[in-house]
This record gives C-alpha cells, sequence and structure tokens, in this order.
C-alpha cells in the first residue's frame, strides 16, 4: 500500500513540473551556498591561527604592543624598558618569552611608471618596518607561488609586500627608491612576503583594501631604516612582548571578559612604561592592530552567517514545499477518504507525503553539494585571494561541512512535510465524500465589505483571505527571498555612504602630508610655493582610563559643520567645542557614544600614554567608521606636546604633488587615490554581489509563482463557473491583476520590513569598536522592493491568463452538474 500511494502521489507532484524542478534548485541553492560560505569561513579561521602561530611556517603575533606615537626611544632606553618590563612583570600564570624593540615609520614610496612613452614619478603613501628576523613578529614568506626570496639583512636591501610586487611589476633584485621624512634612498628588493599588521592590506583608517599602487609597505633591516630615517643605532618606537602559549584576549564583539589574566599584564605594563618612560606610550593587545582584527571579525562573521543563511535559503524552499503539499492533499482529498473507508489505517497514509520532501530535498541536495565543491568553494576561495590578497595554503576538509549543512536543509525541508501528512491523515470520510470539507464560507464581515463589489471584485477578494494561513506563508517566504537582495541594497548603499560619500562631500582637501614633530615647516614652504591653502592637524592616539581600546583625537584648526571647511563635520547634536575652555572641550562619534555610553556632559577622562586630561563632551558626530574624537588644535597641542603630525593641503587649479612634497614629508595620501580604492574594491565586488541579488529575485519569482499556480487551481471550478456564465476574459484578467498587485503591494511592503530588521540585527552582530555604522531606512531601497515584487508579481499574470484561456471548462463544472 505504501508503494502504491507513493507512486500515486508523485505522479501528481509530477504534473506541476515547473514547480518540482524550481523547489528542488532552491533546495540546491540552499546547500551550494552553505558548502560555499562554510568552506570559506573555515579555511580562513584556520589559516590566520596557523600564520599567528610561533612555529615554522608562523610569524609568531605578539600579544602585547608597547608604542611610542610621538617620537623614537634610543637603544639603551629601550632596551631599559624590556628589563623594567621583565623585572616588574604582574603576578600570572602568563610569562614573559621575550620584549623585542621594532622601528615602524610612516613613509613614501617613489614608484616610477612609464605612460604613453614618457617616465613619471609617483609618490606612494607607504609604512616601513625595521625588522631583523628575531622570534616574534617575523616577516612571513609562505611556499607559494606568490612569494619568494629571504628577509633583509644588509642596510641597502628591502622584503617588499606580495600586493607591493604586483600592483606596481616588481621584482627580486629590483631598485626601489623610498623615503621617510629625511630624503629618499634606493634599496635593493631581496624578497617578496606579508607581515601581520599589513595582511589586510589598507591604509590606516580606511576599511577597504588599497587600490593597487597607492599604498606600499616594506621590511627592511633595522639598520637600513635608521640609515633611510636619519636615526641612531637601535631607535624604536615599539616594544613587541611575547608570552607563553597563546593567551586568550578580549574579543571586542563579545561583552565577556574572555583575557582577564592578559589585560591584567597590559595595565601591569602601562604603569611600568609610565614611570620609565619620558614619551607618551600606548600599550594594548591584537584587537587593536587593524589587520588583526579585521580579518578575526571577517572570519567570526563568515562562521556565524553561513548557517542562518543555507537555513533561510531552505526555509524558503520548505515553505514553497509546504504549500505544494497542502494543495496536494486537498486535491486527493476524495481518493484518500475513499482509502479511509477501506480500512486503509492512518500511519500508512502519512509517510508518503514524507517520502516527498525527502526525494525533493536529497535530489537539490545532492545537486547542491556537487556545484557547491566543484564551483562554489573554490570560487570562494579565489574570490578571497583576489580581494585580500593573502595566498591560501591549505583548504579545509569539505566533508563535515558537507555533513552539516545537508543535515540542516534535509531538517527543514522534512518538518515541511510534517503539517501537510498530518492533515492527510486527518481527513474526515463522511465530510471529504459530501464536499463539506472544501466548503468556506467568508466571514459575515468580509461579505459585508466586498457585497457592494462588483462579482469579480468581491470574489477575488474572497478567495485571496479564504486561507489566510496560505497567505501569511507566501508573505513569509517572499519577504526572506527579498531579504537578501535588500540587506545587499541597503548594505552597498550605506558601506558607499560612509567611505565614497564621507571623503567626497565631507573632505575638502587634495592632499595630505603627515609629517614628525616639527617638520610642518618644510610642508608650509612647499604650499605656499604652490599658492595652495593649507590646515595643520594632529592625529593622536588616546584611550579612556582603564581600558586599552585606542581613540584617534583628531585636533584640527577649524571646527565646522560649513561646506568650505577643510573637513566639514556631521553634527548629531549638541555643538561646536569652545577653544581655549577650563575643561577641554571635546566631540566624540556616535560609535563612543555607543560603545562608552558617552553623552552631552560627561566629562570623561582621556589618556594619552603617560599624560591624561578631563573633557566634556559637547557634541556628538556621525558617520566615522573607527572610534573618533575632535577638538581644537591648539587645546591638543597643550596635552601632547607636539604641533602637528600632519597637514591638509588644497591645491590649486593646475598644481599638483611633486617629488619635493615626498622629499620633506612622512608621507602623502591624495584624497583621489582613496576614492580610487574605494571605487575599485566596490567594482570588483560587483559580480559576486549581482550574484546574490539575482539570487534574491529568483527565488521571490519562485515563490510568487507558486502562489499563482495554487491559487488558480483552488479557484478552477469558480472561473470556469463564471466563464461558463459568461464573464468576458478581460474583465477576468482584471480581477488577476488586482489580486497580483494587491499581493506584490503587500508583499513589498513586508520585504522591506524584513530587510530593515534584517540587516539591523545582522550589523548589530559584527559592529565593533574598530568598526561601526548605522543601517537607518532609506526611501529609495523601499520604493524599489516594493517595485521589484509588483513587477514580478504583476508580470506573472499572462501566464494565468493563458491558463484560464486553455481551462476544459467541461471537465471542471460537471460536478456542479451532477
Amino acid at each position: 500500500m505504501l508503494v502504491l500511494l507513493t507512486k500515486r502521489l508523485a505522479r501528481s507532484m509530477m504534473r506541476s513540473k515547473v514547480r518540482i524542478i524550481a523547489v528542488v534548485s532552491m533546495v540546491a541553492v540552499a546547500v551550494f551556498a552553505g558548502v560555499s560560505f562554510a568552506s570559506y569561513a573555515h579555511t580562513v579561521s584556520g589559516m590566520y591561527d596557523k600564520i599567528y602561530e610561533d612555529s615554522k611556517q608562523g610569524v609568531n603575533l605578539p600579544d602585547v604592543w608597547v608604542e611610542n606615537p610621538s617620537g623614537t626611544w634610543d637603544g639603551p632606553t629601550s632596551d631599559l624598558l624590556c628589563e623594567e618590563i621583565s623585572e616588574k612583570w604582574a603576578d600570572s600564570e602568563l610569562t614573559m618569552n621575550e620584549c623585542e624593540p621594532r622601528l615602524r615609520l610612516d613613509g613614501t614610496m617613489f614608484h616610477t611608471f612609464v605612460d604613453n612613452g614618457v617616465a613619471e614619478e609617483r609618490m606612494v603613501p607607504a609604512v616601513w618596518h625595521g625588522v631583523d628576523e628575531g622570534v616574534v613578529d617575523r616577516v612571513w614568506i609562505p611556499e607559494n607561488e606568490c612569494c619568494s626570496g629571504r628577509i633583509a639583512n644588509s642596510a641597502d636591501e628591502v622584503v617588499i609586500d606580495v600586493r607591493v610586487a604586483s600592483g606596481m611589476g616588481i621584482s627580486l633584485n629590483d631598485s626601489i627608491t623610498i623615503g621617510a621624512g629625511s630624503g629618499r634612498m634606493n634599496f635593493t628588493v631581496v624578497g617578496i612576503g606579508l607581515h601581520s599588521s599589513h595582511l589586510y592590506y589598507s591604509q590606516e583608517g580606511s576599511i577597504f583594501p588599497a587600490d593597487p599602487g597607492t599604498f606600499a609597505t616594506g621590511y627592511l633591516s633595522s639598520e637600513g631604516l635608521e640609515r633611510l630615517a636619519n636615526l641612531g643605532e637601535g631607535s624604536s618606537n615599539l616594544l613587541l612582548i611575547d608570552v607563553s602559549g597563546t593567551p586568550d584576549f578580549d574579543i571586542p564583539s563579545t561583552d565577556e571578559e574572555e583575557g582577564s589574566q592578559l589585560k591584567a599584564i597590559i595595565q601591569n605594563i602601562d604603569e611600568t612604561v609610565t614611570q620609565e618612560a619620558n614619551s607618551t606610550t600606548l600599550v594594548y593587545d591584537r584587537t587593536q592592530i587593524t589587520s588583526v582584527e579585521f580579518l578575526r571579525a571577517d572570519a567570526e562573521g563568515a562562521m556565524t552567517f553561513y548557517t542562518p543563511v543555507t537555513g533561510m535559503i531552505a526555509a524558503i524552499a520548505g515553505i514553497t514545499i509546504f504549500l505544494s503539499l497542502q494543495r496536494l492533499v486537498q486535491s486527493q482529498s476524495r481518493e484518500i477518504a475513499i482509502l479511509r473507508t477501506l480500512g486503509i489505517p492512518r500511519r500508512e497514509i502519512m509517510p508518503p507525503y514524507f517520502l516527498m520532501p525527502l526525494a525533493i530535498g536529497s535530489l537539490g541536495s545532492i545537486i547542491g553539494v556537487f556545484l557547491g565543491v566543484l564551483f562554489g568553494a573554490p570560487g570562494m576561495i579565489d574570490f578571497y585571494e583576489d580581494i585580500i590578497g593573502i595566498p591560501v595554503l591549505e583548504s579545509t576538509d569539505l566533508v563535515p561541512l558537507v555533513i552539516q549543512i545537508v543535515g540542516v536543509t534535509m531538517m527543514v525541508v522534512l518538518v515541511s512535510g510534517a503539517l501537510p501528512a498530518i492533515q492527510a491523515a486527518r481527513l474526515q470520510p463522511l465530510e471529504v465524500l459530501r464536499g463539506q470539507h472544501e466548503i468556506r464560507i467568508s466571514s459575515r464581515r468580509v461579505q459585508e465589505i466586498t457585497s457592494n463589489l462588483p462579482a469579480t471584485v468581491g470574489l477575488t477578494i474572497r478567495s485571496s483571505i479564504r486561507k489566510p494561513t496560505r497567505l501569511a506563508f507566501t508573505f513569509l517566504a517572499v519577504g526572506l527571498s527579498m531579504l537578501l537582495f535588500g540587506s545587499t541594497i541597503l548594505m552597498m548603499g550605506t558601506m558607499e555612504e560612509v567611505t565614497i560619500g564621507k571623503i567626497e562631500e565631507d573632505q575638502n582637501w587634495d592632499v595630505q602630508s603627515s609629517v614628525l614633530p616639527g617638520g610642518e615647516e618644510g610642508v608650509i614652504e612647499w604650499i605656499e610655493s604652490k599658492n595652495g591653502a593649507y590646515e595643520i592637524i594632529i592625529d593622536f592616539p588616546a584611550n579612556p582610563v582603564n581600558d586599552s581600546r585606542v581613540i584617534l583625537v583628531k585636533g584640527m584648526e577649524t571646527l565646522s559643520t560649513d561646506n568650505e571647511a577643510f573637513v566639514v563635520l556631521d553634527l548629531k547634536k549638541g555643538r561646536i567645542p569652545v577653544q581655549g575652555a577650563e575643561t577641554m572641550q571635546i566631540l566624540i562619534d556616535d560609535g563612543l557614544n555607543h560603545f562608552l555610553g558617552w553623552d552631552i556632559g560627561d566629562k570623561p577622562t582621556l589618556v594619552f600614554g603617560s599624560s591624561s586630561a578631563e573633557v566634556e563632551v559637547v557634541g556628538i558626530t556621525q558617520g566615522e567608521i573607527s572610534r573618533t574624537a575632535y577638538l581644537h588644535r591648539s587645546d591638543l597641542a597643550q596635552v601632547v606636546g607636539i604641533d602637528a603630525t600632519a597637514v591638509l593641503i588644497d591645491l590649486p587649479e593646475g598644481q599638483s604633488v611633486d617629488s619635493g612634497l615626498g622629499d620633506v614629508s612622512l608621507g602623502v595620501v591624495e584624497k583621489e587615490d582613496l576614492i580610487s580604492s574605494y571605487e575599485s574594491i566596490l567594482e570588483q565586488q560587483q559580480s559576486f554581489l549581482g550574484a546574490i541579488l539575482f539570487l534574491g529575485i529568483l527565488i521571490a519569482i519562485v515563490v510568487l509563482f507558486n502562489t499563482l499556480i495554487i491559487n488558480l487551481s483552488e479557484r478552477d471550478r469558480e472561473i470556469a463557473t463564471l466563464r461558463v456564465l459568461g464573464a468576458p476574459m478581460n474583465r477576468l484578467g482584471w480581477m488577476m491583476f488586482g489580486e497580483h498587485l494587491a499581493i506584490g503591494l503587500i508583499g513589498g511592503a513586508l520585504a522591506f520590513l524584513f530587510t530593515l530588521g534584517g540587516t539591523q540585527a545582522m550589523v548589530s552582530t559584527f559592529i565593533q569598536w574598530s568598526f561601526f555604522f548605522r543601517i537607518s531606512p532609506d526611501p529609495g531601497v523601499a520604493i524599489l522592493l516594493i517595485g521589484i515584487v509588483v513587477l514580478i508579481s504583476v508580470a506573472l499574470t499572462p501566464y494565468g491568463m493563458r491558463r484560464i484561456k486553455n481551462m476544459d471548462l467541461v471537465e471542471k463544472v460537471k460536478d456542479l452538474s451532477q
């Protein structure tokens, strides 16, 4: 009996091959997406741990950084600090393995290229590291086709980052010209590799990888960097501290205190260095290293979201299966009733309705696994290598991931068959054979509302809401399907606004020149020779009391919301600080308000290394991705003891940057390069984002098409009766058009609400100290989503009309004559 029932059910399902293909495709897409994203998430998570570990293949990432942001220590001072840190080490299970002084400087790479047969020189902002290959934070030159060579040993050798080599066409043994604020020198490239501070290859303050040719990093010997910057032997501005084992650290995306032991050590080191050093110092862990934290957050986000994404797509497929089986039970109700009258027990009727979802899910899973393993997983890894530029040496084992993804998908699909199976088993033979199970009378209120409407309009409304559960599931499926599309659109728009829009509209400078303390005079002379305008600024790191998280404090000559200012502030609430107030007044960004709870009128204390100052919050700005505070430059200069770290330059028309500026600057950043980097990365992601957008629209089409077919099949007898009674086809067409328009409007509105809520929930899970923004309702996105859903719904009307036109009227109404 089970075999006969299953065959009968299979034949009924196969009558609608398009619907079966659509559902199988959705299951396949769910598994395909799950395998692809899971492979990426597990691969990069395990890869970072291997890169950071202390092994022959790893770099031994430091556990604690001690930074001098305002200058350098000489050799004896840095050695003394390491000794004091070791002697005054906190009483802890964690012990110090190594304290290694290191020099890191901003600089410039003078890159020569040929354009239309003419050799031109371009100044590229750079970061140079003096690395004598010790035991901490080594240069990573993996055994991969991307990298080659050795570390720099002599004073005229350099290892360049692999992104510099590929982006600027530099090879081993080439000679490059670089500078660090004291002229320029030539160095020979002896290696091509990577470094932990620049695995995520972006300029400081940027969330997007740098466009090729707009940023450079290199790893010299300590002697080479000292010679380049004209510093004394043993100079350093970093102390890299390696702690035994791999201590836990506080993860910014959680409220838990995972790294209490390491936090105690950091506080102890901070106290020790403050007592011994005569300079401003910062002490922090890996969470304040932009590259390390961005990659950790990316891997964490991928690990968090691949299962929900898979489950969501599978749920849409499950809803479609549920609606299809529910309709199938209704169409086969007479046959089921006859079987029940013949004594077939309920337990023999239910299994086929579980076997059909099992067959659909199995077929879809097989297709999805095949596509995911052969194309999806390798494609995601290739996409990662193209965008991030880190070679993947070893992919994760896909077998356990495939089992997990298929298991989640099959569970969702099987649950979708449970209710129709129970519904089939509970059919009462007497009610079915009398036809009473098909009688659904609308409520009295609905009848009163529709009684004065034209017959076809009233029929449309009553039949559409006859089964509210099915209608609700339809709207739910449409909302979920458009969540993929809508969240992608909303995120793209928000990211473009806070990156490209923020720079183009709120930054009225052409060039930013970084300088050593006291080095701004040379830059000003160059600007005046070009008849340009300028503003001196101070960028200085600080942190809240008893909190190692870093805030970038910007001392501006002019704080203004005026569109003509060099930096236009987007003031969310409050007012502009008063210069020279008794308590230093500052503006904080929206993220500081979110994470620290600071608000207007609060008077927190900021720690600038060994100095601290009480400040008063007078306003809150918005649009900053990293944690930022603004105040007047003269107020900040009194606290940190320096007058400038950079100069913003506005060049007149026809003037451009030349080597003269590079010779007197630590580094030079052009605004157009930043915009180019953002536009380039967005363009590279277009194909990936386009696939997600297409997937969302495709799923919405399938869900709405399924609803159309079920609606028509349920009303076959009613529509046939109207046609027999003389209802014109155009009237029926308008009836169907109105129904689809209503479904599109309501479904589109729900899709926007799903998108807004889902995107905000998604963003709230991965925003953190170094990466914060808010999602706000966008009327343009709402109109777009509603318009797309309405367009899909209305576009399906001709198919319904074709089905009505080809309907066998005699077959449909013969039961009425009986």
